[in-house]
């Protein structure tokens, strides 16, 4: 990584653990011999002047461990580890059907033998400008036979290297499949003769990359690769004009030394060979699967119904799941160290990188408090470009304070972006991984979803000091078990993202009579899928996005085989379950609340106990309580016909008319004015059960609660409730 600074990045093996458990860090360092590490309790954020000091409470000795820098190595592919089969090659032809998607200047690679050192093997292969290219290599270097069209992006084609080493002759070929009814198929080819085999190479395959000079992958390939094979025979041109015509799936009729089936159980990073000979592969960096095939024929957008149009991987140079970095040091967790979210901080010179990470009870603690850390909605946000370019473009963003962090995320492609951020081919990005260096999740920056979150646990420690915490992902895994003992269950700024059994598990949570504070906005938004076996990677398929290219077939989930998209859409708003749902966003000055008579009904008036103010959160780094992205009640969406709206904001800037979605914004736009007025409300109902729900419908809620030293009403009304809501006392539904 180039910088004219030192520069620390790591990043932790799993996001929670126990007492007792341990955790492991790897690290790397740019212009710096050696870093030291101290654990500390994160209770706040580092935000500027306007908010409490940032005191974090530090846990450990500062120990200090050697530095070294180790590389990001971004791009997904496919690896056949050693076979000498493929070391060996006599009569081959290479085949693939491939959408490439992006060339970009650099050569990329689609199936590749060749050595470390480029001295054996052979590859297929995009050069520079997008032309089928065959490598064959021996001891003087690779001999390059190019075809002079440029293949067409997004479009599919059958592309073959065939080579018969008696004859000395070589076919280069490129059949163009029709892509629509007035499409037609096209052909062309190159056929050389006098060619002089390739030295053996060492029988290590790589698909969608080929091995550089370093021993690492690189020319990686952006598209999508359908049904690869290595055939043991030499076709010829008619042979492999036949079987481009043909199905993916159907048998070619050949011998084949390897026959890839890209199609696999869900969440599978293996590729099974089904030749016979064992060639199978393993994907590295999770590239996208179950993505339409070449056959796609739109009679279904659900790959479970007709696995066989959904055969191919989608590959890009910029997809990372983890860069496998060596481990540099492990903490066990002592036993004594109270549930909450700490850290491991880096420093050196003046280079500074915190890894958060959580610690949950064990299962024998007591406490009736736990708050829900939206790691989801973190892994969807991870290293977010576009929230840079916010203030680049001139679109505002209030409480922002840059980092040496901030300004290098802009320029670092190596760690990956965020779910909000298209790859270079200009595709959506589908998978987030917290198993990498994340440059937004510090305790300082942008006051956002982690940030805000901080100050939501600072003033939880004052509340409930003996609360629990427990993430997304330990909810989806475990159920409605995680929450055994919780009576109050409290989200962060920004829970935006939840998987079928996180919500099964909150609907069962409130069916017993729990109760829910639901202290943030934009909640309860997008469908999102765990990986079922990996810590930290998520899925997000977007079926309709304003964030990269959505193909109509990439509506399920690779990981689950679940439908994708907003709850809304998909029968599960979420009015109907927290009162209020998603309203507009904007990222310039937040305001206030104002009670409403709602708030004096005898079965709210906790809410305001011990306050004579008229106005809520008036105050604060971002200019008030309610803004940001902010929820309102709807009746139409479900919110219950016995919710209260104890307090609604007011006074916001127009730039949350640019915000609204759909129908509404153009409505608003037309009438200069919105139908209702842009507010966050506040509201407040019983449930069956003896539970209850309160909801602010506002990010920037949480922001507000250290404001003088959280002696302030955003507090107050916090506090109040959570004091009712951990009280046995049953709630009584209204007549």
């Amino acid at each position: 990584m180039k910088s004219d600074r030192p520069v620390i990045l790591a990043y932790a093996d799993r996001d929670s653990v126990k007492p007792g458990e341990s955790i492991g860090f790897a690290v790397s360092c740019v212009k710096l011999d050696s870093f030291e590490c101290d654990f500390v309790r994160l209770l706040g954020c580092d935000a500027g002047p306007e908010m409490p000091p940032f005191q974090p409470s530090v846990m450990t000795e500062c120990k200090r461990y050697p530095g070294r820098e180790q590389p990001i190595r971004a791009g997904s592919y496919i690896e056949v580890e050693n076979s000498q089969r493929l070391a060996d090659l006599g009569p081959i032809t290479i085949c693939a059907n491939i959408l490439p998607t992006l060339v970009n200047g650099q050569p990329r690679c689609l199936l590749s033998t060749l050595t470390a050192d480029g001295c054996g093997g052979l590859a297929l292969r995009l050069d520079a400008e997008g032309c089928l290219t065959a490598i064959l290599a021996d001891a003087d270097g690779a001999r390059v036979y190019c075809l002079d069209r440029p293949l067409s992006m997004r479009r599919w084609s059958f592309v073959a290297l065939s080579y018969d080493p008696k004859r000395h002759h070589l076919l280069v070929a490129v059949h163009r499949l029709a892509s629509g009814t007035h499409d037609h198929a096209g052909a062309s080819w190159l056929a050389v003769d006098d060619v002089q085999p390739p030295a053996s190479g060492d029988g290590h395959l790589l698909m969608a990359a080929e091995r550089g000079g370093d021993g690492f992958p690189c020319h990686l390939f952006n598209g999508k690769i359908e049904r690869p094979r290595i055939l043991s025979v030499a076709l010829s041109l008619d042979q492999i004009k036949d079987l481009a015509a043909r199905k993916p799936a159907e048998p070619v009729g050949w011998p084949c030394l390897a026959d890839w089936d890209l199609m696999n159980e869900p969440a599978s990073d293996a590729v099974q060979d089904l030749s016979g000979f064992g060639h199978d592969g393993l994907c590295v960096n999770q590239p996208a699967r179950y993505v339409q095939g070449s056959n796609w024929d739109s009679s279904t957008l659900d790959w479970r119904r007709a696995p066989e149009q959904y055969g191919a991987i989608y590959f890009h140079h910029d997809d990372i799941e983890s860069p496998c970095w060596q481990e540099d040091l492990r903490l066990t967790v002592p036993v004594e160290w109270p549930s909450g979210c700490y850290a491991a901080r880096l420093r050196g010179d003046d280079a500074e990188f915190y890894v958060p990470f959580y610690i949950r009870q064990p299962a024998n603690a007591s406490s009736d408090v736990a708050f829900l850390a939206p790691t989801a909605t973190y892994a969807a946000y991870v290293n977010m470009l576009s929230q840079h370019q916010r203030i680049e473009y001139g679109l505002g963003c209030l409480g922002v304070t840059f980092t040496p962090l901030d300004l290098l995320a802009v320029g670092l492609q190596g760690p990956g972006r965020s779910l909000y951020d298209p790859h270079d081919d200009g595709s959506g990005r589908w998978i987030g991984s917290l198993r990498r260096p994340v440059l937004n999740r510090q305790p300082g920056g942008w006051l956002w979803n982690f940030q805000i979150d901080l100050c939501l646990l600072g003033w939880l420690a004052r509340a409930a000091p003996d609360h629990n915490v427990l993430t997304d992902e330990e909810l989806d895994r475990e159920g409605l078990t995680a929450l055994e003992g919780c009576r109050v269950l409290v989200t962060g700024s920004h829970p935006e993202y939840w998987s079928v059994p996180m919500l099964q598990a909150l609907d069962g949570f409130l069916a017993k009579g729990g109760r829910l504070m639901y202290l943030g906005g934009n909640g309860f938004w997008h469908t999102i899928d765990f990986h079922p076996r990996k810590h930290g990677l998520v899925e997000l398929r977007r079926r309709k996005s304003s964030m990269g290219r959505v193909d109509a077939g990439d509506a399920y989930s690779s990981f689950t085989g679940r439908l994708c998209g907003i709850w809304r859409d998909l029968g599960r708003p979420e009015p109907s379950l927290v009162g209020v749902g998603y309203r507009t966003e904007a990222f310039d000055r937040c305001s206030y609340y104002r009670r409403l008579p709602a708030g004096d009904d005898p079965r709210a008036h906790f809410i305001f106990d011990g306050i004579t103010e008229t106005i809520i959160g008036d105050f604060g780094i971002l200019g008030g309580a309610a803004g940001l992205e902010v929820d309102v009640v709807d009746q139409e969406l479900g919110s219950p016909r016995h919710a209260l709206v104890v307090a609604a904001s007011e006074g916001h800037t127009s730039s949350y008319m640019r915000g609204m979605r759909g129908t509404e914004f153009f409505t608003a736009l037309w009438n200069e004015a919105p139908k209702e007025p842009i507010r966050a409300d506040m509201t407040f109902f019983e449930t069956p059960a003896g539970g209850a729900v309160f909801s602010v419908g506002s990010i920037a809620w949480g922001s507000c609660l250290p404001h003088a030293g959280y002696a302030n009403n955003v507090a107050r009304v916090s506090d109040n409730v959570l004091r009712r809501f951990r009280d046995p006392s049953p709630f009584q539904m209204p007549d």
